[in-house]
């Protein structure tokens, strides 16, 4: 996929670029790589967006704006 998309959030720009999108039934993962160069997935379920690994824990806000932008962006 590799582009690498622009997100503004509380007055701040935040890039990210989409590694790797999979949907299986009603769950979407998709792998997310943050502009400090860690790489987070984050799922969608019928709750809404949130990370799976709590290795590197980004803020909810940031989670839930990254995974509205990929669901606008490819329509899931």
């Amino acid at each position: 996929m590799g582009q690498v998309f622009t997100i503004n959030l509380a007055g701040s720009n935040f890039h990210y670029q989409l590694i790797k999108l999979n949907q299986i039934n009603r769950t979407v993962e998709s792998q997310v790589l943050l502009q400090g160069g860690a790489t987070v997935t984050l799922c969608k379920d019928d709750r809404g967006w949130s990370q799976k690994e709590d290795s590197a824990p980004i803020v909810k806000e940031l989670v839930q704006a990254i995974g509205n932008s990929i669901s606008l962006r490819y329509r899931i």
